[in-house]
Order: structure tokens, then C-alpha cells, then sequence
């Protein structure tokens, strides 16, 4: 077996997805995307309790740690 057999950042992106998709509520991926317009980054979780808008990347990915709680608000 691999090293990379459990690590989700060798998957192919859709079997991530897939993964994300199927996690059932809770929180296995967060994405902070540019919004269309380009005013802010829409950020969101894939447990679906958490939705925001960031003025910044960092703010997101800031915001996206505190959520998982892998950092203190």
C-alpha cells in the first residue's frame, strides 16, 4: 500500500469531489472561489452549515480554519 492511498490530495479531483459530495454533513472540504463579479471570494463548506463572503482569499482560508476549528477564532 502507499503512502499516498489516504491522502486526498493525491486523489483525482473527481474522486474528491465524489468524497466531498457523499461526507454526509460533515466538514471534508472547504472552497473559497472568486466570485463572478469580483468583488469578494464566496466561501462555503461541505458540511452545508457554513456559507460566507471574504473580501480576501487569506480572510477565507482564515475564516475556514476557525470553522474546522483547526485554529481559535
Amino acid at each position: 500500500m502507499s503512502d499516498h492511498d489516504d491522502n486526498s490530495l493525491y486523489e483525482k479531483p473527481l474522486e474528491f469531489l465524489q468524497n466531498i459530495a457523499n461526507s454526509g454533513g460533515y466538514c471534508d472540504g472547504q472552497a473559497i472561489i472568486p466570485a463572478a463579479d469580483g468583488t469578494h471570494y464566496d466561501c462555503w463548506c461541505s458540511c452545508g452549515d457554513w456559507r460566507i463572503e471574504a473580501p480576501t482569499t487569506e480572510e477565507g482560508l482564515h475564516a475556514a480554519r476557525v470553522h474546522t476549528g483547526s485554529v481559535p477564532a
